[in-house]
């Protein structure tokens, strides 16, 4: 290879390694400027080292890089000529570095400034690799301007050809501009987004901040490919007609070297590449599985602004909504029942209704308001709470709905809104259920020093008008008609007969009727105020 220019590479080399000290240094500096948040002080320094790193590598590689020259006239004046003004090359090199080095300490005084300005900091986070990685490779656009005025001023002072000096340069210092920023971005932008970003942003949040060139799934491919495809083919394409143009002889070693480099990278970059989107698609498919479960708390952070970053936010937007909705659908669940909630959610908000035929069940507590006399409001609210928690529990397993609470009766539904066909026999179930359950939550009072409670089940069975009762923007569901006035006046005919249980006719010719029998006994025939025909009574 041809001496003379290997010296001036070599010196260019050298020199740039000045432009990764110097970001090392700002980083230490800014250290010592007293930033608070130490972890980003370490960021910076680690930050700083890669980019040492990434251009020692270049170093390294462009003796592989360099193309081999002809011993020709014009390399033996430019080699000569290269010789006889170092302290020019030096001094313009040193000069050149000035400006990246300026550039890095701009960038990263930006970091103080805005610490208080939470969206600018995050902003200017989010873009270091691509900042870091632009003026990483300015020492080397630097050094290829410095070259290229020296080349022209040489070709003007010697008058003689210059093309293959240039070409060489031009291939060589892209190639060692293309290597440092693709290896500087592409390691930066992996620790920040899988160590930095989330540890200083854990909420996540990030797609919306505006994207640099390479902040693009599309932008990325495209680069990757130019990076590890098309300029390598490119390059290696240039040194071979250069090679065979100007018949020089290149050691095979040389050229299997350096394919291997161009190989290795590719596959560094392939894999970094490959982790952007295997990270998160994880995160993604664990978070959907949870979900899956129910589990609307949990939380996907991908620390990226691109298209992965902005399904991620959409993620847990959509996670944020589902979790609203099932707190608002639980909730509702418990202001009306699950069925009734259902019923309205499944889009039956319009007031008015359909005749149904279902059993209305009426529950009353014998002598509350005497009870009551005695008891602070916080243990009348203790004894009904239980109370209503006993007596759902026995009306919902058993196919029924409770329509609402009246003060301390209950009001309940069977064949409404969900349709059933044995609406009376469950109602007669549930009572007998709640008898049970009766005895059992007085025992219970009894050792919590509350009064033993006695009620009183209504049932009857007929057609009424089930929907949404009320004005447009306040309704609930009920149902109307006399067969519910009915069953009221049943239930207060409970004090009357001294029973716990009266079942209309109506009812018990649906409950005999059902596949199996169950023992029903006549108590009277009484008048209901509001029917002129008088309606016979039963219990169990």
């Amino acid at each position: 290879m041809r001496k003379a220019y290997q010296i001036s590479m070599g010196k260019s080399s050298g020199w740039n390694l000045s432009l990764p000290l110097s970001i090392f240094f700002i980083s230490w500096y800014n250290i010592s400027m007293k930033i608070k948040d130490f972890f980003l002080k370490r960021h910076i320094y680690v930050y700083g080292l890669i980019c040492l790193f990434a251009n020692i590598l270049a170093v390294i590689s462009s003796n592989l890089s360099n193309f081999p020259m002809p011993d020709t006239a014009p390399l033996k004046l430019w080699d000569e000529f290269m010789e006889q003004h170092p302290i020019l090359i030096n001094s313009l090199s040193i000069f050149c570095y000035v400006v990246p080095v300026f550039l890095c300490i701009s960038y990263t005084l930006q970091l103080r400034k805005f610490k208080k300005n939470e969206k600018e900091y995050i902003k200017i986070m989010v873009h270091i690799p691509g900042e870091f990685a632009a003026r990483g490779i300015s020492g080397w656009i630097a050094n290829f301007v410095v070259e290229m005025v020296a080349l022209i001023y040489f070709k003007y002072h010697f008058n003689t050809e210059i093309s293959f000096i240039m070409i060489s340069s031009i291939t060589s210092y892209f190639f060692l501009s293309i290597f440092s920023f693709t290896l500087i971005y592409f390691t930066l932008e992996t620790l920040n987004r899988n160590v930095v970003l989330p540890h200083l942003f854990p909420e996540g949040n990030i797609s919306e901040i505006e994207r640099t060139s390479l902040s693009s799934i599309k932008r990325v491919f495209l680069f990757y490919f130019f990076s590890s495809s098309v300029f390598p083919a490119s390059y290696l394409g240039i040194r071979l007609f250069c090679t065979k143009r100007y018949h020089v002889e290149i050691p095979n070693y040389t050229d299997f070297i350096f394919t291997t480099l161009l190989i290795l990278i590719g596959l560094i970059l392939t894999m970094l590449i490959s982790s952007y989107f295997q990270k998160p698609l994880k995160k993604l498919t664990d978070s959907a599985n949870e979900i899956s479960k129910g589990n609307y708390g949990v939380k996907t952070v991908i620390c990226s602004n691109d298209e992965m970053g902005v399904l991620g936010d959409t993620f847990n937007s959509m996670t944020k909504s589902l979790k609203e909705k099932e707190f608002m659908r639980d909730t509702f669940g418990k202001i009306v029942t699950p069925q009734v909630r259902d019923y309205l959610l499944s889009g039956n908000v319009a007031l008015g209704g359909e005749t149904r035929d279902v059993t209305v069940m009426f529950c009353d507590i014998r002598g509350f308001t005497s009870l009551s006399e005695n008891m602070s409001p916080e243990k009348i609210v203790a004894l009904l709470n239980e109370y209503f928690t006993g007596l759902e529990k026995c009306i919902t397993s058993n196919g029924g709905v409770i329509n609402k609470y009246i003060g301390d009766a209950v009001m309940a539904l069977f064949g409404a809104p969900v349709h059933s066909e044995n609406h009376a026999t469950d109602a007669y179930r549930a009572s007998l259920a709640m008898r049970l359950e009766l005895i059992e939550m007085n025992k219970r009072f009894a050792q919590k020093d509350f009064p033993q409670i006695r009620f009183g089940i209504g049932l009857h069975s007929g057609p009424v008008l089930a929907g949404n009762i009320g004005a447009s923007n306040r309704m609930e569901y009920t149902v109307i008609g006399d067969t519910v006035n009915t069953a009221s006046r049943i239930e207060g005919l409970c004090k009357t007969y001294q029973k716990d249980l009266l079942i209309s006719e109506n009812t018990a010719s649906l409950i005999k009727s059902s596949a199996q029998s169950l023992d029903l006994s006549f108590v009277d025939e009484s008048e209901i105020r509001g029917r002129k025909e008088k309606v016979k009574l039963y219990t169990a």
